[in-house]
């Protein structure tokens, strides 16, 4: 069975598969290695065993401010990205996001955290690392809409010059809205309507934003990174309606422009909150 997680503000879902695979793909959020935008397609396995295939969806994209004047009168930088309430812009992405600080999250969903921070190359999660909801506006098609909540997990880490605050994805869930007979198609295909083991993830994501200081100015950094990786029964790939590679390289181009469409306003976001720090 197919289980499909999304971050952020999720992926969109093929009409022609009644949402059950991902031609085109829309990410919120966070989650890079060139200002271009980097994307790359890696996966073209086939498990003949077990008749699945897969599809994987790679973006990248970094970002950095307008240089910004460094504090001064007792100011501190450390203390700016210190302020939750100044990181939660991060999380809050175009602005369109709603974030939920979890109070007291269980040990396994840190569990989760740790297992994704070693794939995604992010710092391990520690006892007193916050922990977030992220929900995502829907993305709709005829007859059906796409909800997504993403579990963040962030963790500040304090420099004298170079701050830097990590959003790593420990899990998502995404549920479908609509018509009953398109709900009950794409929850028997994706699994939606089940509890997802960590085995079934499908969806890592990291980002990192950094301040660093040059000539007296100060820039924030914006790293994302997003991957998407789809086991399904092979059979589906005769009902796409390109070839694998083309719907690898057509949801990974939808990702990477969606990742841009979101960290550069992001990053702008947290630009404003520092000035306003700085009054």
């Amino acid at each position: 069975m197919v289980r499909l997680s999304t971050v952020l503000s999720g992926i969109a879902l093929s009409t022609t598969l009644c949402a059950a695979l991902p031609l085109d793909m829309k990410l919120s959020s966070w989650f890079g290695t060139s200002n271009d935008g980097d994307v790359a397609v890696v996966s073209d396995s086939k498990d003949t065993k077990k008749s699945t295939t897969s599809l994987q969806f790679v973006g990248s994209f970094t970002h950095q401010s307008e240089p910004a004047p460094l504090p001064d009168n007792g100011k501190d930088i450390n203390d700016f990205f210190n302020q939750k309430e100044k990181r939660r812009v991060l999380l809050e992405g175009s602005g369109e996001h709603l974030v939920t600080p979890i109070e007291k999250p269980t040990p396994e969903i840190r569990q989760r955290w740790k297992k994704e921070a070693k794939i995604m190359g992010s710092t391990p999660p520690s006892s007193d690392d916050n922990m977030y909801l992220v929900t995502i506006k829907g993305v709709n098609f005829p007859g059906i809409k796409m909800n997504t909540i993403a579990t963040i997990g962030t963790k500040v880490m304090l420099n004298s010059d170079f701050p830097e605050y990590q959003a790593t994805m420990a899990m998502s869930d995404t549920k479908p809205e609509g018509l009953r007979p398109l709900v009950w198609v794409v929850n028997k295909l994706t699994g939606a309507s089940t509890e997802m083991l960590y085995e079934d993830q499908t969806t890592h994501s990291f980002t990192r934003v950094r301040a660093e200081v040059n000539n007296g100015e100060v820039i924030f950094k914006a790293e994302s990174n997003l991957v998407v990786d789809l086991k399904f029964p092979s059979f589906l790939l005769k009902i796409l309606p390109a070839s694998k590679e083309k719907v690898e390289e057509q949801g990974s181009e939808a990702l990477q422009k969606a990742l841009e469409k979101d960290v550069v306003p992001m990053i702008n976001n947290f630009r404003e909150e520092y000035i306003k720090y700085l009054l």
